[in-house]
């Protein structure tokens, strides 16, 4: 059932300690089949929540916050700072030392191959809570991204968008978004559900 008896709030950055574990609970229910089966292959979500709290960079991020919870999230990369790091020793600590590296050499799935410009912002990673989806939420992150964005002067946004989502799409073009060049994986992304990316981006 959808939420939409309480509106959240917006928060850019400087997520309180209490609401982490949370943001990335979201971050995992919205990219499970892909660090399931491509990125990470975590034995259990209890481990994945744990690697990825410990590499987060909170202060690149852009989070809906309702009633003492991360309703949507959003992590971005700009300049040299970015929402996900996969840190290589926690890595190593929880899969040992082939483990960890093999691991830090997938998380490139989430990296456009194409350099990001010092006047643009990637967003990383977008996802909402279960029962916060269909209210607004995502679209909200995504405009406060574009404010962060025309504050700094930066030419434009880039993101990447799984060829069997086509409705996420259809948004993004929506708001701006043009495509512009695919990022293929073939039978490697399988069974994390898609066979390519397309790369997008919008001006601001």
């Amino acid at each position: 059932m959808k939420d939409k008896s309480h509106t959240p709030i917006i928060v850019t950055g400087k997520l309180p300690e209490t609401l982490q574990q949370s943001a990335i609970e979201v971050f995992l229910s919205g990219f499970g089949q892909k660090i399931d089966h491509l990125m990470l292959k975590p034995r259990d979500r209890a481990q994945a929540l744990r690697i990825y709290r410990d590499g987060a960079d909170f202060s690149s991020g852009i989070y809906a916050v309702c009633r003492g919870r991360v309703a949507g999230m959003l992590g971005f990369h700009y300049q040299n700072q970015k929402f996900i790091n996969l840190n290589l020793a926690t890595l190593n600590r929880e899969f040992g030392f082939f483990g960890g590296v093999t691991r830090k050499l997938s998380g490139s799935v989430f990296k456009d191959i194409h350099p990001l410009s010092h006047n643009e912002v990637r967003v990383q990673v977008i996802a909402v809570d279960n029962a916060f989806r269909g209210t607004g939420v995502g679209h909200r992150l995504l405009e406060t991204l574009f404010a962060f964005g025309r504050t700094r002067r930066l030419s434009g946004v880039r993101l990447e968008v799984v060829d069997t989502n086509p409705g996420a799409k259809k948004l993004y073009e929506e708001l701006g978004f043009a495509d512009c060049g695919t990022l293929p994986y073939g039978p490697i992304a399988a069974k994390a559900g898609f066979s390519s990316q397309f790369r997008m981006k919008k001006p601001l």
